[in-house]
């Protein structure tokens, strides 16, 4: 047993030896089909003058917990937004007294007015103290996009479309599913998000400021996909079967069983699909020497995915004992293979701007991933839903296979010669995760609450790259790129938290400590090299109510991002003849600060205004390649970064039948450093909107659209264009509301040329895109049994 092991076991005993018992009421608040109600206002008022004696917020699975001074006799009153107040039977409580009520079930507040009705929803984003969310289970737009796209138009995230993304402009944002690690970055992540489907998602959490109970890994917060778990009782289940069409088609069948009864409640969710897609790409770089133009290349690309094809499988199963202790066990399958190719035609001219060469290459892609997630947790509860010991165990081995080619025939016009160049690259890559945790809760009054925590991860990579080079017409191996390389990544955390409240303000003050231990072995080339370091990353939280109407809110954090294996290994990737890529073993890790301040009123507008300074960032950049014409993307360690950021977001009833949340974020990004020496310089500011409205229809019929705009945002030595694009969908409900037809055309209105520019020594480079980003979709489900 390790230090930290030890110190956090006593820590335990001492606390535990201090339980003390005080007066308690406590339930949980459902909607009418057994859906959690989060953010919702429970009074405790005394009877016979209905004076208020507590109140409280249900948290993101709609428990409570109210806790009275007095004995006496009480009653129950709850306000949800879209539902009817609630009144409970009145009952008595005497001192000390635990007290578990039956849930409570709200109904809609059901409004109809000529050819309209609407029923009590949840706005589609939600501001909490710690935490943006965003609904996707309630959203219409979801259906028919994968996990990749849906984050794509999220509110407040940028992505790249690598599998690389921004919270608020801040680039280096984790991602995790259901709370655990992904354990993935770069493409490997993306290809797993491609792979998963929207319709499996109930909401988004974004974190820009975690507590110190998260991982502190990602500079720019935490992104939490949390996945839809089954909510209704005794046996049933739904299927679906979903097409659309953009360029190409894509097409996905499956669907779940559930059993719930007496504790126990099982399910397992299944699907299979099929996708084609077609994207074009046009790229200009401009290469200079001592400042001067030397040559142009104008590239233009055709992509073609054909076929995409997927496979996921979720299942678990959980038993709740009757002293309230929760045991869960999950496993989680995605595996897919994307077989795509494309064909680039290149022509160099010299800055004069005569042609001097022309290059065609015919490029071979065919990649499969492989990922398993078993979980085992249990909750054991104490008295109140505040105290209570969880135990957490993660084993998930993942695995990519990548079989890539390229051919690039090349005309030197200067000479009339004609060259070809072909490599193939055929990669293993395959990584092993095993993680455990223990999370600790103790209130001490109604207004306090300690938290104590330990986590250690286990990360183990092996990476092995067989490339082949074309000689004459014989394939030969090419032992400057080809190597094995093996990454270990070893991580020890405990931490601590405390929380209360004090007239107006409520608090929460963390520290969290953990020791990293790294080991990169090239194998090849017989070079090990490991890092051994410990941080501490402070956090805290502050909230003050000035009225029933409006808070204050602030926050702070420290964050790190440490090197990946991709990030370091120095074994170079070839796209193409002239586009590598290759990693940086000399890499240090990325940290960053973080505060923010905010104001809430009524639970309808919130504004958020925050800064964020990192240094050491990690930021891939490219650059003149090791010969003529070449250009080389390989990350470094970029100086200092700063962003200031502002955002608000205001849900709103135009009418009793049209809800609207909308979001706005305006933000300034700054990058200083030198990086091989050459100074890097690059800021810009930057602004984002999304407004997404739902309408509620007679007959069943709903319809929902959403608009997104982005200026633009300045990331290291690249600058994005702007996006933009507009959605819409309907859905109907159809035999006594157990079938569902929907409708969706996502990019009605988009963006159909998003650009970039790279400018970086003597480099720069302008990308041109055309993606396949407009699409019509139309799915039918059913839902059997309970």
């Amino acid at each position: 047993m390790n230090l930290q092991t030890r110190l956090l076991f006593f820590l335990f005993l001492s606390f535990g030896a201090n339980l003390y018992g005080q007066t308690t009421v406590k339930g949980r608040l459902l909607s009418a089909d057994q859906k959690p109600l989060p953010e919702a206002s429970i009074t405790l008022l005394r009877l016979p003058d209905s004076t208020v004696v507590f109140q409280h917020k249900t948290d993101a699975d709609g428990f409570y917990r109210l806790h009275p001074t007095n004995a006496g006799s009480f009653v129950i009153q709850v306000h949800a937004l879209g539902f009817a107040e609630y009144h409970s039977e009145a009952f008595t409580l005497t001192m000390g007294e635990q007290r578990l009520l039956d849930a409570i079930y709200l109904r809609a507040d059901l409004t109809e007015i000529a050819a309209v009705v609407v029923s009590g929803r949840q706005p589609g984003i939600r501001q909490y103290v710690d935490k943006l969310v965003v609904d996707v289970e309630g959203s219409v737009l979801s259906e028919g996009n994968n996990a990749l796209e849906l984050l794509e138009k999220t509110p407040g995230i940028v992505s790249d479309g690598k599998g690389n993304f921004s919270i608020q402009g801040r680039a280096g944002a984790n991602v995790r599913i259901d709370g655990r690690e992904t354990y993935l970055t770069g493409a490997q992540l993306a290809s797993m998000l491609r792979g998963m489907q929207a319709a499996d998602v109930a909401k988004l959490e974004l974190m820009s400021n975690p507590s110190a109970r998260e991982d502190a890994a990602g500079t720019a917060g935490i992104i939490n996909i949390v996945t839809k778990r089954n909510k209704r009782s005794g046996f049933g289940g739904d299927v679906f079967v979903r097409g659309s069409q953009s360029r190409k088609s894509q097409a996905t069948v499956g669907g779940g069983i559930h059993y719930k009864v007496n504790g126990l409640n099982m399910y397992a969710n299944g699907s299979v699909g099929r996708e084609q897609s077609e994207d074009s790409t046009r790229i200009e770089r401009q290469f200079f020497d001592n400042g001067l133009l030397s040559s142009i290349q104008q590239q233009k690309e055709i992509q073609e995915l054909n076929p995409g094809k997927f496979h996921s499988l979720r299942t678990g199963a959980s038993y709740e004992f009757n002293d309230g202790g929760v045991l869960d066990a999950s496993f989680h399958w995605m595996r897919g293979r994307f077989i795509s190719s494309s064909l680039i035609d290149m022509v160099t001219s010299s800055a004069a701007g005569a042609t001097t060469q022309t290059a065609a290459t015919n490029n071979q892609f065919d990649e499969t991933f492989n990922n398993l997630t078993f979980n085992v947790n249990y909750v054991n509860k104490y008295e109140g839903e505040d105290h209570f010991l969880k135990i957490n165990f993660d084993y998930a081995p993942h695995g990519n296979a990548y079989n890539n080619s390229f051919r690039t025939d090349i005309m030197d016009l200067a000479n009339n010669n004609v060259r070809t160049s072909a490599r193939a690259n055929v990669q293993d890559l395959s990584n092993t995760t095993y993680a455990g945790r223990l999370d600790y809760s103790k209130p001490f009054n109604d207004r306090a609450k300690l938290e104590l925590g330990w986590k250690a991860t286990y990360f183990f990579i092996n990476n092995d790259v067989q490339n082949d080079t074309l000689s004459g017409t014989s394939w030969r191996r090419d032992a400057g790129t080809s190597n094995q390389f093996q990454y270990t990544q070893h991580i020890q955390a405990v931490y601590a938290m405390y929380s209360g409240q004090f007239n107006r303000f409520e608090y929460q003050a963390g520290l969290r400590g953990e020791y990293t231990f790294i080991k990169a072995n090239q194998v090849t080339l017989s070079n090990i090299s490991q890092q051994r370091y410990f941080d501490l990353f402070p956090n805290g939280f502050l909230l003050y109510n000035i009225n029933n109407n409006h808070t204050i809110r602030s926050s702070f954090s420290s964050r790190i991002e440490r090197p990946g294996d991709h990030d370091i290994n120095a074994f170079r990737i070839y796209q193409d003849a002239f586009t590598y890529s290759e990693g940086n073993p000399e890499l240090k890790p990325e940290r960053s600060y973080i505060g923010e301040v905010g104001h809430g009123f009524k639970n309808v507008l919130f504004t958020t205004m925050s800064m964020s300074y990192g240094y050491d960032v990690i930021n891939w950049i490219s650059r003149v390649g090791s010969n003529p014409g070449e250009n080389l993307t390989r990350p470094a360690n970029i100086g200092n970064f700063k962003n200031y950021s502002a955002s608000v977001m205001y849900n709103n009833s135009f009418f009793s039948w049209w809800t609207a949340s909308h979001y706005l974020n305006a933000f300034h990004n700054n990058y200083r450093g030198e990086i091989d020496d050459v100074i890097l310089n690059s800021e810009g500011s930057s602004w984002s909107a999304n407004s997404r409205h739902t309408l509620q229809i007679k007959w069943g019929l709903r319809a929902e659209i959403a608009a997104y705009y982005n200026s633009g945002v300045t990331t290291g030595a690249m600058r994005t264009d702007q996006r933009y694009g507009v959605d819409v969908a309907a859905e109907k409900k159809l035999m006594n509301d157990r079938a569902m037809l929907k409708l969706a055309v996502t990019g009605l209105i988009r963006n159909a040329n998003p650009q970039y520019t790279s400018t970086y020594g003597d480099l720069i480079i302008a990308h041109s895109a055309f993606p396949d980003n407009r699409k019509l979709m139309l799915s039918l489900s059913y839902r059997f049994g309970e």
